[in-house]
């Protein structure tokens, strides 16, 4: 791979479709070359407009104050998981698949806010998803079920677990600390399920392969 390195920060994903990067703190443009190679693959929804800035202040405000930078460091933006990462060296067939199931779904609105979190490994942002998002995570993990990777077998839970991931990992010994400090954060937003994104890790960054679109 060639191209200028991104400083290291909550810069998260280039959009290598557009040529335009989604970056927070550095608004300088940097070009990356990748070579299409098998590599890991995930299909997420990713925050934008006020929930977006809204989750990655919290994130950053919590690797802060509390010294626990794995989400952080992992200049990933904010984002909701619908297909945990997996490999192909068929791509044009998984770009065709995810295109038919954005063509045979409905976009809709769903909602993001509250503080969660996952036994004490994980704090989150809570979602609550329309009927129609759930039909398409469903659609979309049953139809890509051949294409797996180390967390595939839990793919078929993440229409009942969409959350927003704040901290997590390094954060057992200070979870109560953090739980409690995240509790008057109750904002909520209503989002619209819309745009989907197919990203690829060639690296050591999550880069933005293409974007779908459901109308």
């Amino acid at each position: 791979m060639s191209g200028v390195q991104i400083p290291p920060g909550p810069c998260i994903f280039w959009d290598t479709e557009k040529g335009n990067g989604f970056l927070d703190k550095f608004n300088s443009a940097y070009l990356i070359i990748i070579r299409e190679v098998e590599m890991n693959y995930r299909i997420v929804y990713l925050l934008k407009g006020e929930s977006k800035k809204y989750a990655e202040k919290l994130i950053k405000d919590v690797a802060k104050k509390f010294h626990v930078n794995y989400c952080y460091s992992g200049r990933q933006s904010a984002h909701i998981t619908l297909k945990y990462r997996f490999e192909t060296n068929n791509l044009k067939k998984v770009e065709k698949l995810i295109e038919g199931v954005c063509k045979n779904n409905k976009s809709s609105y769903f909602e993001i806010g509250g503080i969660g979190n996952f036994t004490k490994h994980a704090l989150i942002l809570k979602v609550k998803p329309s009927k129609e998002m759930v039909k398409f995570e469903k659609e979309l993990v049953k139809t890509l079920k051949d294409y797996k990777g180390d967390l595939s077998k839990y793919d078929k839970l993440l229409h009942k677990n969409f959350h927003v991931g704040i901290a997590h990992h390094d954060i057992k010994e200070k979870f109560s600390e953090i739980n409690s400090y995240l509790k008057k954060f109750n904002r909520k937003f209503k989002v619209k399920f819309d745009k989907v994104y197919l990203i690829k890790k060639p690296k050591n960054r999550w880069i933005i392969r293409k974007r779908y679109i459901i109308k």
